[in-house]
């Protein structure tokens, strides 16, 4: 049997000297956040579900230009990857959200919440998830900071 894939973007933004990511928790989640992500379709490519879910989940669109370095978490039953894009590239994206959280008409039925935090003060992370977060900070520390 075929592993499920699910990708999605890891949004973030620099502003002043910190960088946030974006995460959501689920409605079935009970604390744990996530990515934005979801299942692949057939005949779908990794970077056309994380555009497709990221809309689904968010209502904003990102252009395929703008992913960048791709990283994954492979599990026994499900592998979750993510694209890391730069919130700057999104234009109105101020629109989306107050005080860092994503407006409620935004909001997918599958969230309960989804919202910016600083990746020195994350919440706790989805099991199948929590090595791609770690990956996912490593990578904006290093390049970014």
């Amino acid at each position: 049997m075929e592993k499920i894939k699910a990708y999605g973007i890891a949004l973030y933004l620099i502003q002043h000297k910190t960088i946030k990511i974006l995460l959501c928790k689920s409605v079935k989640s009970n604390e744990k956040w996530g990515f934005l992500k979801g299942c692949q379709l057939d005949n779908e490519t990794k970077e056309e579900t994380a555009i497709r879910e990221f809309e689904e989940e968010s209502h904003i669109l990102v252009d395929k230009k703008y992913l960048e370095t791709f990283l994954i978490q492979e599990n026994e039953e499900k592998d979750i990857g993510v694209f890391l894009v730069n919130g700057r590239n999104i234009s109105n994206l101020d629109k989306f959200f107050y005080k860092d959280i994503l407006h409620t008409a935004y909001l997918s039925w599958e969230n309960s919440k989804v919202k910016f935090f600083d990746i020195k003060n994350l919440p706790p992370i989805k099991k199948k998830q929590n090595q791609l977060i770690l990956k996912v900070v490593e990578i904006l520390t290093k390049n970014l900071l």
